[in-house]
């Protein structure tokens, strides 16, 4: 019980902090602590805080009804668009998780990419893990993408990337620099262009 309170004071305490910094912000992904400038996104500060409420609303949902829900599941949150990625036993858990991110208020879009199986490992979440290590690791590198407007999650070797790109050209590269890293079976994106109105 105490370790959910935790777990609760964890999410709730994140948006607000993210609400009362008005430049920067830290914000736990994943697995890492990203030092985000929330002033070099594409998206608003209005847009960073909002998405981060959804996220933390949904996380929490996922917790009160189901800790398989929970630790299963990873939620990326853009522009009001939820991407529901990682594996679940069966259909109904998929299903529920999507009714479940509808419910949550701002929520434009539910890309639900969550895998059925039942052969989860260790040893396939670490190979996931590198590979979402080295294709966060690439973009940072390169000068012409702004790594903090992109969310990677790999599931059993496919790549799922969310995100604004400033440019045509720059969308076409950060697929690339994905497909390039060793170990990645498909690259699916579900990247918005800056200047369209998505």
């Amino acid at each position: 019980m105490e370790m959910r309170r935790k777990i609760i004071l964890i999410f709730i305490f994140i948006p607000l902090l993210v609400f009362h910094l008005s430049s920067c912000a830290q914000v736990v992904t994943g697995t890492a602590v990203k030092v985000a400038t929330v002033s070099q996104e594409e998206r608003s500060i209005g847009e960073f805080v909002d998405d981060a409420i959804i996220k933390t609303v949904i996380k929490n949902t996922y917790f009160d009804q189901s800790e398989n829900l929970f630790f299963n599941i990873d939620v990326e949150v853009s522009q009001g668009r939820v991407l529901l990625t990682g594996t679940v036993e069966n259909i109904d858990l998929k299903i529920e998780a999507t009714r479940i991110a509808w419910g949550a208020n701002g929520v434009t879009t539910v890309i639900n990419e969550i895998q059925i199986s039942n052969s989860d490992s260790i040893l396939n979440f670490a190979d996931d893990l590198v590979i979402s290590t080295k294709i966060l690791g690439k973009l940072m590198l390169e000068e012409e993408i702004n790594s903090l407007n992109y969310n990677i999650e790999t599931v059993n070797k496919l790549v799922y990337i969310m995100g604004i790109a400033r440019t045509e050209k720059e969308r076409e590269l950060v697929i690339s620099i994905a497909r390039d890293v060793y170990g990645v079976e498909e690259v699916i994106d579900y990247i918005n262009i800056k200047s369209s109105n998505l």
